[in-house]
Order: C-alpha cells, then structure tokens, then sequence
C-alpha cells in the first residue's frame, strides 16, 4: 500500500498490540469459530459478517452483537454514561445497517458486582437514546458476580435485531466505483487500550483537549434511504479503516484522499499512520461503495463525502 501524507509520523512507541489487544489474535479466534460451526440452511450468505441474515420470516431477519469496550472505563470515570449508551447502541445497529437491515429491537447484558445508582442511569439513557430511532428495548439480563467484577467495575453488551430491507450487492462491485465517506463524530468504540495507555503514559488531562475525546458513537440511521443506491456499506470499527474497507472491497484495491479531524491529527502525534489506519476510523465511521451515476445522491441523502474510487491497488493520500 502506498501512502502519501503531509506530515511525519512523531512517534512510533505506542501500538495497538503493546497495548494489550492484538487483532490478529482475535482474527484467528474468528476464524477457529468459523471452521467448527455449521450454518444451517436458513442463514442467508453474507459476506461482510457485521450480522446474520436468518431467513425464516418474511421479511428475513438480521442479528448481531456487540460491546462498548475500554471506552467504558473511562465514561465510568467521568460520568459520560448517556455517551456510553450511545457507544453500545451504535455498534450494533451500524453493523445491522451495513447489510441492508432496519434495526427494530435491541437486548441488553449487564455483568456488575452490584447493581447501583449508575446502573440505573445507564438504562434510562439506553432507553431515551433508542426511543430517538425508533427501537425498542425488548429484554435483557443483570447479572450481580462480585466475584469476577470489582466494586467499581462492569460492563455492557448489546445485541440487536433488525428486518431485512434489501441486501446489499456487494459482489457488484467494480473498479471505478465511487467511496463516499461518512464523517465519524469521534474515536467512536474501537481503540481503547491504546488510548488509555496513551492518556496514561502522557499524563493527559481529558479537558485538555480541543475536542470531546467521549463523545459517543454516531449512529448512521440515514443510511438506511440509500439502500438501493449503494454497492457496499461498512462500518469503521475493529482493525480501523483498512479492514473495514477490505470487508466490502473484498479483493478489490482503493484510491483515497482524506482529511484529518483534530482527534486524528492529536493520535497521530503518538503513533504512525499504519498503526492509525489498523486501529482507527481515520474521520469516517462509515464507508460506502456506489456508481459513479449514484454517488450525487448518495451525497446528498448522507452528508457525506466522496473520498476515493475503487482500483486495483492501495492508495491513500492525506491532505
């Protein structure tokens, strides 16, 4: 891959791995669940794996879960939890969006020591966060285990269920088509160990910053107008923005040209462009692939922005 930028990575120290998440690690776990797990012949092909597809209703429907992840820690620290509902919401009904779903339903997981004065915080956020677009919290499970979570800790996984509206035909995708860009509203879930480390190491003040460094994950309910104008969605979340594009450009390459936020110009001072690009969102927390004929539209439904084309190699250029 070929990257042109502007400017000169400042740091090389601080990795992703040292931090203590190795992506790798949890690619090959994947791929260990993959080979010892039989799908039955009611879940559609879909080859981008952010949900299932379960064709046994009319319309099919879509499923998926996920985390906030070390973010929470940190929302816990600073009382941010109606950002933190809005970290877990996000990285599930993005997911259900990106192959052509319509999220309608979201179940919680709570795991705490004891259930406390936070934990009932967190839910009516979750709740007034997910009445706003029109899903409903249909059940859950808290689960006290003082023996596993500390007095101070806990964690959250969400998990959400949609309708298939329309698949998206990701297989028609061709050199030549147009990558549009949806601006990110921050580091969104993904990354956390590294940037705590960071703030650690640092000593950073969270206030310090010319941004909101907590602010929760956008949540792209737009998209779903753009179904039928679209080849490919993907939502930027683990490995960053170069395995969200090799999610949905499968084989094919990219051209790109981007433009830095101020929270990914501040990362950039303690890490290198690689380790960004296999991390972090680098600005879009959401990418899709459409024709040349559709991409005005797409544009203008969206708010986003054209930032490249497909190719047969991998460039990206950063002004």
């Amino acid at each position: 891959m070929i990257v042109n930028t502007k400017r000169e990575d400042l740091h090389e120290g601080y990795t992703y791995s040292a931090s203590g998440v190795d992506v790798t690690r949890n690619d090959e776990f994947t791929d260990y669940i993959k080979e010892i797990v039989t799908l039955p012949p009611w879940v559609m092909k879909e080859p981008t794996g952010y949900a299932t597809i379960i064709e046994l209703t009319t319309p099919p429907i879509v499923v998926t879960s996920d985390g906030i992840g070390s973010k929470l820690l940190l929302h816990l620290e600073h009382g941010t939890l109606n950002e933190a509902a809005k970290d877990l919401i996000a990285m599930n009904y993005n997911d259900i969006i990106c192959v052509g779903g319509i999220p309608k339903a979201f179940v919680d997981y709570l795991g705490v020591h004891h259930i406390d004065r936070q934990h009932y915080e967190f839910i009516k956020a979750l709740t007034e966060e997910l009445e706003k677009i029109n899903v409903s919290l249909v059940a859950g499970e808290t689960a006290e285990l003082p023996a596993i979570y500390t007095q101070d800790e806990w964690d959250v996984a969400g998990f959400c269920i949609g309708t298939l509206k329309q698949r998206i035909p990701i297989e028609t995708i061709k050199e030549g088509d147009i990558i549009v860009g949806i601006p990110a509203s921050g580091f969104h879930s993904n990354g956390w160990s590294l940037i705590r480390q960071i703030l650690k190491k640092e000593n950073i003040d969270l206030n310090s910053l010319p941004f909101d460094l907590l602010t929760g994950t956008k949540i792209y309910s737009d998209v779903s107008i753009v179904f039928n104008l679209v080849k490919g969605i993907a939502h930027v979340t683990g490995g960053g923005l170069s395995r969200a594009l090799r999610r949905v450009l499968r084989d094919n390459g990219y051209n790109l040209t981007i433009e830095l936020p101020e929270y990914m110009k501040w990362i950039l001072s303690y890490i290198t462009f690689d380790e960004a690009l296999k991390t972090f969102n680098m600005g879009y927390g959401m990418i899709l692939v459409t024709s040349i004929e559709n991409v005005e539209e797409v544009v203008a439904k969206t708010n986003g922005k054209i930032i490249g084309n497909v190719s047969s190699t991998n460039n990206i250029v950063v002004q």
